[in-house]
């Protein structure tokens, strides 16, 4: 595996980790230092402010799986590629 890879499996592990977080221990994010967002949104007209809010919690919440999904890659595609080769 090489280390990007290594990486990649680092960075969503951690975002999964910060998202947990978040989650079950019932932060609110306004009261951190995505307040800053939060306060950019809110002046926004709410045809634009509530479609951007939207992606930025479902980037936030399902973001991490296409790290670990582009870190796991070569480990699934060696693992299948050796399953085929194993069948023939």
């Amino acid at each position: 595996m090489k280390r990007i890879h290594a990486l990649l499996l680092v960075l969503g592990g951690s975002w999964l980790a910060v998202v947990l977080w978040v989650v079950l221990s019932n932060v609110i994010p306004r009261e951190t230092h995505l307040g800053i967002i939060a306060l950019i949104l809110d002046k926004l007209p709410a045809a634009v402010g509530v479609p951007l809010f939207v992606l930025f919690w479902t980037v936030f919440l399902l973001g991490w799986a296409v790290l670990v999904g582009f870190g796991l890659r070569p480990i699934l595609r060696t693992r299948i590629g050796g399953l085929a080769k194993h069948q023939d």
